[in-house]
């Protein structure tokens, strides 16, 4: 399943991308989990060309009942999120590292920051696949709605911390 979710915040894309390298910010966000239960930057390193690359470990808050039980057990849906910043481009590209169930779901994307007057556009495009017979469909359906929700809580909470730290 594709997606696209789009979020305009205050401030230019090089400010905007400050921030969200920022480690007190993304700290931050272990208080504005969304659907998260648990969400923790792992690890984050600068390379030497200026590349960022993060690893970020996420949780789902969700209760898994009924035949998705059944391919993906009694542990917690899990993943890390490994993305890699390109600072020329102002582009995010991410892709899901799934700690249950690895061989069923594969998600991958780009975050893009673009001007727009005063604000910058932070568009998020991506595609999910679950690889389960008659219910993939509809568990893909489930993370892009949380997706959604979890880009529209941070995007909340960006502006936020944009505004209190201009």
């Amino acid at each position: 399943m594709d997606f696209e979710i789009e979020h305009a915040v205050t401030g230019k894309p090089a400010h905007v991308a400050e921030v969200l390298l920022d480690s007190e910010y993304q700290a931050s966000l272990g208080d504005h989990l969304g659907p998260l239960s648990h969400r923790e930057v792992l690890e984050q390193t600068e390379m030497d060309d200026g590349r960022v690359v993060r690893h970020i470990r996420c949780v789902l808050d969700i209760d898994i009942d009924g035949p998705a039980k059944r391919f993906i057990g009694t542990s917690d849906p899990a993943w890390v999120e490994e993305a890699i910043w390109y600072p020329d481009k102002h582009v995010w590209e991410w892709k899901i590292l799934p700690e249950v169930a690895k061989e069923l779901l594969a998600a991958n994307g780009t975050i893009e920051l673009h001007a727009k007057g005063a604000k910058t556009l932070r568009v998020v495009t991506g595609q999910v696949k679950v690889r389960v017979p008659l219910y993939g469909g509809k568990v893909e359906g489930w993370i892009v709605d949380g997706l959604e929700k979890a880009y529209a809580d941070e995007a909340d909470h960006l502006e936020a911390w944009l505004q209190q730290r201009p």
